[in-house]
């Protein structure tokens, strides 16, 4: 904000009568954008609402401050929550009630409705939100399947995710205290899904390839009573996943999954001498999961930023190398790129690194 201040004076002193003009176009522009997200709108009127609430003390205005406030928040935190390359699809309103239980309700197909009581906590009711929006607009077509420890754990993590992009620590220590940890704690195999989750979390690759790969699952069980053959083919899913996500430097574990309704390969990118010398290995081990019919193909790529500091000239040819993966890929097997998603991951030993994974769905044609 201050250096966008800093910017207009210096436009003003500069080019006068332009600088003016541009800024007011800036402004207008900013103006409407906000009018027309409706989740930018709600900001704005939470703090106005705030404002009003503060200097009047009208039970009303505090409402419509925590009503705008908390949906704002919510709704424009899950925008930072890919699956896949969609988000949470569903947007959130708030309806006050008095001396009921507080409940949610779907309303068009599009958003829910949330009944709050104004005389919960505003972290209450952000985690109320927060774990409506979860459970109501994610693992569709799947609940039924999904036995109680681990459709708990996923909605935990979803939520956990959720609240730390509002970014606000007094919901999440709320939400810690409260739900997560008492919910986690309630048997030894709610812990064990738990754990699963969480480090396929840390990988990154929960909402981008686990929460891909159980919507695409749903469309294929559509219209399907659950059985307990479709839930262990999701646990191989998860197990699949935590194994490939906890393996240590140089250990083999198994890259692709193949039961009846899943059938998935990654490649992993990750040993620097292996993509210096070429990327002929992976469009082979590419060829070799087209071959298996597989209907996703994942590549995943950690970047080595150290090679940065240590050896510049190795990781300019790393990221030409990676990059160059792509092309291959494209131009070898003409096979459609569902997405491209860039993110930050934590590593075996704790440190953040960036990764990059890319979501292939063959067509089976000849190669």
């Amino acid at each position: 904000m201050i250096s966008y201040l800093a910017t207009c004076i210096e436009l003003i002193y500069k080019y006068r009568a332009w600088g003016v003009l541009l800024i007011f176009i800036g402004i207008f522009y900013y103006l409407l954008r906000v009018i027309l997200d409706e989740d930018r709108s709600a900001a704005w009127r939470a703090r106005i609402y705030k404002a009003v609430y503060k200097i009047s003390g009208k039970s009303e205005a505090e409402k419509k401050y925590i009503e705008n406030d908390i949906s704002s928040r919510i709704n424009l935190s899950r925008h930072n929550m890919p699956f896949g390359k969609e988000y949470l699809p569903k947007a959130i309103k708030v309806e006050w009630f008095k001396g009921m239980e507080g409940g949610t309700a779907q309303i068009k197909e599009n958003e829910i409705i949330v009944r709050l009581d104004s005389a919960e906590s505003q972290e209450k009711n952000t985690v109320l939100l927060a774990g409506a929006l979860v459970k109501r607009t994610s693992l569709t077509g799947i609940r039924h399947i999904l036995k109680e420890p681990l459709e708990l754990s996923m909605d935990l993590n979803l939520i956990k995710n959720l609240l730390t992009e509002i970014g606000d620590r007094r919901v999440l220590d709320w939400f810690f205290r409260n739900e997560y940890q008492p919910n986690v704690n309630k048997s030894e195999e709610i812990k064990e899904w738990n754990g699963k989750i969480v480090e396929i979390d840390e990988k990154g690759l929960f909402t981008r390839l686990l929460l891909v790969e159980l919507d695409d699952y749903s469309k294929r069980i559509i219209g399907k009573p659950g059985s307990s053959k479709m839930f262990h083919e999701i646990a191989e899913l998860v197990d699949f996943l935590y194994r490939m996500s906890t393996k240590a430097y140089a250990q083999e574990v198994p890259l692709d999954l193949i039961t009846q309704n899943i059938k998935i390969g990654i490649i992993l990118v990750g040993e620097t001498s292996k993509i210096l010398s070429g990327i002929e290995n992976y469009l082979t081990a590419f060829a070799y999961n087209i071959e298996k019919q597989l209907t996703s193909i994942y590549v995943i790529i950690w970047d080595k930023e150290f090679l940065g500091n240590v050896d510049p000239e190795a990781h300019k040819k790393f990221v030409e190398m990676t990059e160059g993966l792509d092309r291959g890929i494209q131009k070898t097997f003409r096979v459609p790129r569902d997405f491209e998603l860039k993110y930050t991951c934590t590593d075996h030993e704790g440190n953040k690194r960036k990764a990059k994974i890319s979501h292939y769905i063959p067509e089976y044609v000849s190669l």
